[in-house]
Parts: structure tokens; sequence; C-alpha cells
């Protein structure tokens, strides 16, 4: 009798951006790598990140280990970012407001010394895992994905220094500068794709010429699920409504996520796995918020999304 055994399965890992808020995200896949007692990109068979998402997935292709990741947000948080908290007031607000009125708030130049402290001038094509990476061309105002050559028709950005993609995918327009390479300017990706996991979909499907059918994705947000704003929503709300404490990126952030979600939850069904946290009453927290507090409850969130995952979810996603 012919037997036929059902092909493995292909694992994809998806990273959300979320600026600071990504501590969450680092300290999930921290305690699930100590878990799983092996670098974490040995268990995906593709890797996508967004913005600082881009970040930890630039870690896991390489194989970093994401204790060190989260070290850096611990430790050099304040100098990438604010250690202030967020405006309270009119004033204070507008004054925030201001910081990036005529540039961006940050120059970005700590987080670029401490990514090359650690990634040095490697490029894409010394990536262990595959990767795929969102960012905005500004230049020409289009989409790009850079990815590692791991499928002959996803080739053309193996000699990319992996430093500049991370910047470029984390270089959240009035935050953070955008960034040269080659010949064009390139800005975060969660312009049009904050949660990437359907970016990642199209890559398995379409490049890799995988059958969704054999696909199990595990999807990592950024502590944003059920985002709302600590004020009442008003209808005639103009820029330092939307724009203080961050109201308008964060919406985009949480309701991206959460759009992404409700797809990827049709097209996977029990094959997808997101790992969230929900935005917590008086919060304290936004993508550019570095200060203790904060740090403290986007740790403590990691933590209890952790430790609510059973053994069963662990060997089917990991």
């Amino acid at each position: 009798m012919v037997t036929t055994s059902r092909p493995a399965e292909f694992r994809i890992l998806s990273l959300s951006g979320g600026g600071y808020l990504g501590l969450y995200t680092a300290v999930v896949l921290a305690a699930l790598e100590q878990r799983i007692a092996e670098p974490l990109g040995r268990r995906f068979d593709l890797v996508a990140g967004t913005s600082v998402g881009g970040l930890l997935a630039m870690a896991i292709a390489f194989e970093l280990p994401l204790s060190v990741i989260v070290d850096i947000f611990k430790t050099r948080g304040e100098e990438v970012f604010s250690g202030r908290n967020l405006p309270s007031g009119p004033m204070t607000r507008l004054i925030d407001l201001s910081r990036s009125v005529t540039g961006p708030k940050y120059s970005g130049r700590v987080l670029r010394e401490e990514l090359h402290r650690h990634f040095g001038d490697a490029t894409l094509a010394d990536a262990r895992h595959a990767l795929v990476v969102p960012a905005v061309d500004v230049t020409r105002s289009v989409t790009k994905v850079f990815k590692t050559p791991h499928v002959k028709s996803s080739r053309g950005d193996e000699d990319v220094r992996v430093v500049d993609i991370m910047m470029a995918t984390s270089a959240a327009p009035a935050y953070f500068p955008s960034v040269r390479i080659g010949g064009r300017l390139y800005a975060d990706g969660g312009l049009f794709a904050v949660a990437p996991d359907q970016v990642a979909m199209h890559e398995a499907q379409h490049f890799m010429k995988v059958d969704p059918a054999r696909m199990r994705m595990v999807s990592v947000g950024t502590a944003t699920a059920g985002y709302h704003s600590g004020e009442t929503a008003d209808a005639d709300a103009g820029a330092v409504g939307w724009l203080s404490d961050g109201r308008l990126i964060l919406t985009l952030i949480a309701v991206q996520q959460q759009h992404v979600q409700a797809i990827m939850e049709d097209r996977l069904g029990e094959r997808y796995l997101r790992l969230d946290a929900t935005w917590p009453a008086q919060a304290g927290l936004g993508i550019d918020v570095a200060t203790a507090a904060a740090s403290r409850t986007l740790e403590d969130l990691a933590d209890a999304t952790v430790a609510g995952l059973d053994a069963s979810l662990l060997r089917k996603f990991f």
C-alpha cells in the first residue's frame, strides 16, 4: 500500500510596529526564546517585522539573543526616545508638538550607534533566516519590502546593510529622519503595514510557493489591543486634538493591527496565533515614552501574556 506523508508546516513569525511599545514584544519573544532554549529563528521558516518589529525580526534572523534587545530598550530607551511622561496640559502638549514642527523629533543617532554595535556592516545576505521588512520609499511614494535572498524571485536587496534597513523601517515621519539607501529615501513601513502578517503570507504564498493550507503563523502585537484615547472623542478635533498624546498614530497602529488580525483569523483559522495585550486604563504609554513607569507596565503586560500560554500552544506554534 502506498502512503503519502503530510507536507511539513510552514511557520511564520510576524512582528508589529509601535515604537517604544515594542518593549512588550521584545519581552514576550525573549521569554519564549528562553523557554524553547534555542534561537527563536530556528523555529520559523519566515520572519516578518515592521518598524520596531523590523528591528526585532532582524535580531531573530541573525540569531542575536532577544534578551540583548530587551536590554537595549531598558538601558538606551530614554536616549533614543524620551524620558518624559506624556504631556498633561494644553500648553505642554503644544510645546511637545512643536518639537517636530520644523524637523524630526529625534535624531536617531543613538539608535543607529547601538544597532551598529551589534550588527556592524552586515548585509541581508548574511542573515541566517528568511526575512521580510516593510518600509516606504518616500522618494517615489511607493511601498517597499526589503527581503533576504531566500528564493530567486526575492533577490535584489542582499547587499543592503541591515542597520540601514532597520533605521528605515522604523523612521516614523516627524519622529525620526528618513533614511537614504542608494539614491532613495525610506520611512517607516508602518505607514502601510504596521502588522506585516499579510505581507509575510503573500511572500510565502506568491514568492516561496507555499500552499496556505500548510501555513501556521504567530503574530505579536505591541500592547495596543482595544486602544482608546483617554479623552472624549471630539467631532471638531484639530491637529492638537489628534496629535496630542500620540492619539492619531496610536489609533492607526491599533486599528491596522485589529483589521489584519481579523483577516488572518479568517484565512488561517486555528493555525493563526495572535499574542497581544489589552491597552491598560490610565496607561501613560506612547510610542516614544520610555519612562521607567512605562517600561514596568510593558514588562508586566508581556509577562502576563507569556504566563497565559500553555504547553500545547507552544508545541503547535513553536
